[in-house]
């Protein structure tokens, strides 16, 4: 995927005079952005919700030490952002993370609903092929991230490419929103920032596109009685009988059309359960309705030694009806503190080791600088030594000249006392030091004795 032309059409500030800093909750602020090109639906947007706590916190003012934490917010087919603003408010707020609920594009012949193109479902957006994994990760994500970094271009937190090297997302979604959440938890090249997904009532079938996925953190949700999107899977119906109203599959809307054969919501959590690398068998856990000790509200399965999170809920009595309300909210919010506290540990231990790896770097080119040094005076020394002995020989009949000479060049060729080797060699190959001067830009020296001869030639 290309990197796209999205602009923000007008800067933001996450904590400008107008957010409220006093606590209470302040109203979420739309963000326009825009393309050019003849491309269809140029002009977007996504409307961003800050915690009250966010504008007084190192979070917002790029303290190294406190990560940037992202609820990415897709609403389902029909739904709007404010919608799941509402829904996560709670559980943002006990995180102390932002919201960034982007919005669909319309289906005219649904009554402009929104919605958007997640493969397996829905409406005009799947017919017209909008490329919405550029728009949210590009036209919301990448710009959102650039729009921070820039409030404080010093911060050690921005790059050249706006990329924020401190911020997690979660992504959760429902419905269209749950494929959507789906798909970019699948995609090739998955964007390095999202450390975990919860899709609820929706989720991609084709298994194929699971063979390749990195681990992440994943908690699905679906309900036991959903006859949109059938908790057993959607899939082509070749017969009339089994078609839902009027669709080519047997769930609404030609959801899953496309697959011959259903996946189930709990055959997928076990693609992830492998993914992840987690052992066969997982904790069952069931949650009983109070004052009815005889039904059950969930089923939760959780994997066990996984490398990163793995759940499961089926919630026995739920439709399709969590575009406004979820019921399992409550369980949300300790997995992503959990999702987002790993996110953060391993982030900093990496920062550690290269920080470790730079002090070592250090210490080794202090430590050849010196040696180096050493190298150059002794060299010196060499040098004034061999030209002592030059002028002496040049001056002098003596025969202990001669001799002196001999020892310094015992191969002695034709009378001319030439002595060419590399002065790296000469010096320091006894004691094992010529790998540690390499590729230093030191040039070697090829030096001679002759009458007269400076005996180093550079």
């Amino acid at each position: 995927m290309m990197e796209s032309s999205w602009k923000l059409k007008q800067p933001k500030s996450l904590c400008s005079s107008s957010t409220n800093i006093s606590n209470k909750r302040g109203r979420p602020t739309q963000w326009d952005v825009s393309r050019g090109g003849d491309v269809k639906n140029n002009f977007r947007s996504f409307n961003v919700y800050v915690p009250p706590n966010f504008c007084s916190t190192g979070a917002q003012q790029h303290d190294e030490d406190v990560p940037l934490r992202v609820l990415l917010a897709i609403h389902g087919y029909g739904g709007k952002p404010v919608q799941e603003i509402r829904k996560w408010m709670d559980v943002a707020d006990a995180l102390n993370a932002i919201i960034i609920a982007p919005m669909g594009t319309e289906t005219i012949k649904s009554q402009k609903k929104l919605g958007w193109n997640a493969v397996e479902c829905c409406g005009d957006p799947v017919l017209n092929e909008i490329d919405d994994l550029d728009f949210v990760i590009h036209g919301v994500m990448e710009l959102f991230l650039i729009q921070f970094s820039d409030s404080d271009s010093s911060s050690s937190t921005s790059s050249s490419n706006g990329k924020n090297k401190r911020v997690h997302v979660i992504a959760t979604g429902f419905s269209n929103g749950g494929f959507f959440t789906s798909l970019l938890g699948i995609m090739k090249d998955r964007p390095e920032w999202l450390v975990g997904i919860v899709p609820t009532g929706g989720y991609q079938y084709d298994i194929n596109a699971y063979s390749s996925t990195p681990e992440l953190a994943v908690f699905m949700h679906h309900g036991g009685k959903d006859s949109v999107v059938n908790p057993n899977g959607c899939c082509i119906a070749h017969e009339q009988k089994h078609q839902k109203n009027g669709s080519k599959s047997n769930c609404m809307f030609d959801i899953g059309v496309q697959q011959e054969t259903c996946q189930s919501a709990q055959s997928v959590f076990h693609l992830w359960s492998s993914i992840n690398g987690c052992s066969s068998d997982h904790n069952v856990s069931r949650n009983i309705k109070e004052g009815d000790a005889n039904s059950v509200e969930s089923e939760c399965f959780v994997g066990k030694d996984c490398i990163e999170p793995t759940s499961f809920c089926i919630w026995t009595n739920e439709g399709h009806s969590w575009g406004g309300t979820f019921p399992g909210i409550e369980m949300m919010q300790p997995w992503m503190e959990d999702v987002f506290g790993r996110a953060e540990k391993k982030r900093l231990e990496q920062r550690d080791d290269s920080e470790s790896s730079e002090t070592s770097n250090h210490r080794l080119r202090a430590g050849n600088s010196i040696f180096l040094s050493a190298s150059l005076i002794l060299l010196g020394s060499i040098r004034r030594n061999f030209m002592r002995i030059s002028r002496k020989r040049k001056n002098s009949e003596d025969p202990s000249v001669e001799e002196e000479m001999m020892v310094l060049n015992p191969a002695n060729q034709t009378g001319k006392h030439k002595i060419e080797q590399s002065w790296i060699k000469l010096l320091f190959h006894n004691w094992g030091f010529v790998s540690s001067v390499r590729g230093t830009g030191i040039k070697q020296a090829t030096y001679s004795i002759e009458d007269g001869a400076n005996p180093f030639h550079f």
